[in-house]
């Protein structure tokens, strides 16, 4: 494991463990090397509180350097460390070495684990160069053998110096990267080799004359203070191309993407410290992520302490942290805050704070395009009403999914049935209160499912069929169970009702949006099934495929005129006479063959076509109904109008315009509407059929009892007439429950003034039976079936005729 990885305290345990070893491994070469050197005449006796004040010194003014990324210290030391192995017993040397260390790191204040390793590595220094200038020999006098051993122990120590340290910064958090190993080993002999000859020309010198000390005294603060400007000249640039590295490279921040911690990571680095807090604004809460030498964890906090003195600007504190509030483009974003200088030079300065509040600045932008980033991949990913994935999210976690569970995936897609009927009688609020409360039931249900909303009204839930069983179909049962019921939305009660399609994978596909789209196949023919579930087969397929041949074929007829009308005439009951014709489309398409309006419509209706459907049939409509009044009949024609055109606005003016154009008697065309349209938006029905009838149309309420309202109803409709539908006289001589519908329907339609029209008559029984109740027109195969225009008029034409040939009397 590397240390990156190892939790802080095994970190801190390791160091311990180093610096007790290093103490020891002092004491150790001090003893082992005392019985095997000492120094020779000596021209003077060099009293230890001096080399005491000269470690001292040392200490106090080092020459700091950070290379790649790494703290890294020289110090004047190879001076009284030099001069002590010539000058002083090795006990005594070890002592005051470490005393030395300890005053400084009391005068810093450093934390426990640095001042002991400080103490530790100050005596292990001296114990490795006692017993290297012992491996030169006892009673040293001065020459080349003594300088060359002088000059030996001095490099090897500040080596070994440099490579504990790098290992102790290794454990803390700052790793020295492989690739400037070599140069960084090369700089460091260089350098050693240089202060190490100092401190060999410092002994030569006391050794023969003691007053030059105070000469190489300031030699060497002078020399420390020129080196120490220069790396600090280059430290500069190279934190400023570090700097700018680093702001190049950077991106959005999100901090629910891993990849952010890597930023983090980065910015701890960076500046130089062992632990970095970042605490965000998030809406009303506060999220806080700390990285700390690798590791990194994230969670809501209260506001922090910090938060409004940093209001003011950036603060550095004596206890090594460093605080700055992040500001974005309009307001706080959060609050960046650093501890722990690494290593062991210096604490936090100006200098440090100035780089943290550019680096804060330069984060707040990204946190800023970060939360802007989120923000749009959330919108284009989740349905804003619910936050449930919208249908290509829903597509991408089922093709996870199904790549998780190869072996089987069902999923069921859903339309809440009552969703439409709910928005448009109770308005759009209660009806997204309606899909929220149809939601919160799938998460309830299935929480750990994939569940999305697809559009609409139409949701989809995907499960293992580990967890649901190799049957879709009792999945959809479930589902239905789970969902379906009474719900209170606002003040309004209702009841949530489902139409459920499942499919199997791989069985059904073995992607995503096959599978939902083949489940939404299923979806439909279940309406037509008391909901189901209906599990996909793949006539189904073949069915979907048709009807959407049909829609595009539509299209292309209508703007082609390919779309014709066909028309069937309505007789009175009593006498025979033709009152009036309906129009019917009618359409044959080369490839598809004869389309009926039964498929057609409904079709239309859902691509939004009915409104060019409904121009062209009237249209035609009221051009053979005008060329019918020039042959000098007055045969008014009927038109279906669907319930969406109807409440149009625009609908009023267009038809008052074609009327007008075709120079019609408005009294000549009747508009069947069906019960829905009341559904819809009563009020506004009411208004444009009120419209309508101002401009002199009639209004027909066609299939009357098949759909929403009730007898009653009718006394609130401005219409001229009511068609009963034929599936109450299919079975009217036999049945006497359609009878009495029929016989209900004429009494309370006369008594409103209303005329009473019967479809679908096919057999003379029925014709005599409808007269009989009282009903006023019929209309049906049993007179004539549909026809052209143009065998229309031919039609009528000959009904004429042989009607005024009954009327001339025999001779």
């Amino acid at each position: 494991m590397s240390s990156l990885a190892q939790p802080q305290g095994v970190r801190r345990l390791a160091v311990c463990a180093i610096s007790v070893a290093l103490a020891f491994s002092g004491v150790a070469l001090v003893g082992v090397a005392a019985q095997h050197y000492s120094p020779g005449a000596l021209p003077l006796q060099l009293p230890w509180w001096v080399l005491l004040l000269a470690y001292f010194a040392a200490l106090q003014r080092p020459i700091v350097y950070e290379l790649n990324q790494h703290a890294r210290i020289t110090t004047l030391t190879q001076l009284p460390l030099a001069i002590g192995l010539v000058f002083l017993d090795p006990h005594l040397h070890l002592l005051v070495s470490a005393l030395a260390a300890f005053l400084y790191v009391a005068l810093r204040r450093l934390p426990l684990i640095k001042a002991c390793y400080n103490v530790s590595l100050a005596m292990a220094e001296v114990g490795l160069a006692s017993a290297v200038v012992s491996l030169f020999g006892a009673g040293l006098e001065p020459g080349a053998r003594l300088w060359l051993a002088l000059l030996t122990a001095c490099v090897v120590v500040d080596v070994m110096t440099n490579l504990v340290i790098r290992l102790v910064l290794n454990l803390v958090g700052a790793p020295q990267q492989g690739k400037h190993l070599g140069v960084t080993v090369a700089t460091e002999v260089a350098t050693s080799a240089v202060f190490s000859s100092l401190g060999v020309l410092a002994v030569a010198t006391i050794w023969t004359d003691a007053a030059i000390i105070v000469v190489i005294a300031a030699l060497g603060s002078g020399l420390a203070l020129a080196f120490g400007q220069h790396r600090r000249v280059a430290q500069q640039v190279l934190q400023q191309s570090q700097l700018q590295q680093f702001m190049k490279g950077l991106g959005p921040v999100d901090l629910d993407d891993p990849a952010s911690l890597e930023v983090l990571e980065h910015v701890r680095v960076l500046l130089y410290a062992e632990r970095l807090e970042l605490a965000v604004l998030t809406d009303d809460s506060w999220r806080r992520v700390s990285t700390s030498q690798g590791t990194a964890s994230l969670g809501e906090v209260a506001v922090p302490p910090l938060a409004l003195e940093l209001l003011d600007g950036a603060v550095v504190s004596p206890d090594d942290y460093m605080s700055t509030p992040l500001v974005g483009s309009l307001d706080l974003v959060g609050i960046l805050t650093v501890r722990d200088r690494l290593g062991n030079v210096r604490k936090f300065g100006m200098r440090d704070l100035r780089l943290l509040e550019v680096v804060a600045a330069e984060l707040a932008k990204a946190l800023e395009r970060g939360q802007l980033q989120r923000a749009l991949q959330l919108a284009a990913t989740t349905d804003p009403l619910t936050n449930l994935p919208n249908l290509n999210e829903t597509s991408r976690l089922l093709d996870e999914l199904l790549a998780q569970h190869p072996s089987g995936v069902v999923v069921a897609a859903m339309a809440v049935d009552s969703f439409r009927e709910v928005n448009d009688t109770l308005g759009h609020q209660v009806g997204d209160e309606l899909l929220c409360e149809v939601a919160r039931r799938l998460l309830g249900g299935y929480p750990g499912a994939c569940v999305g909303r697809i559009g609409g009204g139409r949701f989809a839930v995907a499960l293992p069929s580990s967890l649901t069983g190799s049957d879709p179909g009792l999945f959809g049962l479930r589902i239905r169970s789970e969902v379906e019921g009474g719900a209170q939305l606002s003040a309004v009660g209702t009841h949530i009702r489902l139409s459920v399609g499942c499919v199997r994978a791989p069985d059904h596909g073995t992607d995503g949006a096959t599978l939902i789209r083949r489940a939404e196949t299923a979806m439909y023919s279940a309406r037509h099934s008391n909901g189901g579930p209906v599990t996909w087969e793949p006539a189904y397929e073949i069915e979907g495929q048709r009807r959407l041949a049909v829609v595009m074929a539509l299209r292309e007829a209508l703007s082609s005129g390919a779309i014709g009308v066909a028309f069937q005439p309505k007789v009175s009951a009593h006498s025979g006479e033709v009152t009036g014709v309906e129009a019917l489309a009618r359409w044959t398409h080369p490839a598809l063959g004869a389309v009926t309006p039964a498929e057609f419509v409904p079709l239309a209706e859902a691509a939004g076509l009915m409104g060019p459907l409904t121009t062209t049939v009237l249209s035609q409509a009221l051009t053979a109904c005008h060329g019918w009044q020039r042959r000098g009949g007055r045969i008014g024609v009927a038109v279906n109008v669907s319930a969406d055109t109807i409440l149009d606005p625009s609908f009023v003016t267009e038809v008052a315009a074609l009327l007008a154009s075709i120079n019609l008697a408005p009294d000549l065309l009747t508009l069947e509407l069906t019960e829905g349209v009341v559904v819809h938006d009563a009020e506004l029905a009411v208004t444009r059929m009120t419209e309508m009838r101002a401009l002199g149309v009639k209004i027909s309420v066609d299939d009357f009892g098949t759909g929403y309202s009730s007898l009653t109803y009718l006394k609130g409709l401005p219409v001229d007439e009511v068609k009963i539908d034929k599936g109450f006289v299919d079975d009217l001589t036999t049945d006497a429950a359609d009878r009495a519908v029929v016989r209900a329907v004429v009494e309370i339609a006369h008594a409103l003034g209303l005329r009473v029209v019967a479809e679908g008559v096919e057999h003379h029984d029925q014709d005599v039976l409808l007269a009989q109740l009282g009903v006023d027109e019929v209309q049906g195969y049993l007179h004539a079936k549909p026809m052209p225009a143009f065998d229309m008029g031919q039609w009528l034409r000959r009904r004429e005729e042989t009607s005024r040939r009954q009327e001339i009397p025999q001779c």
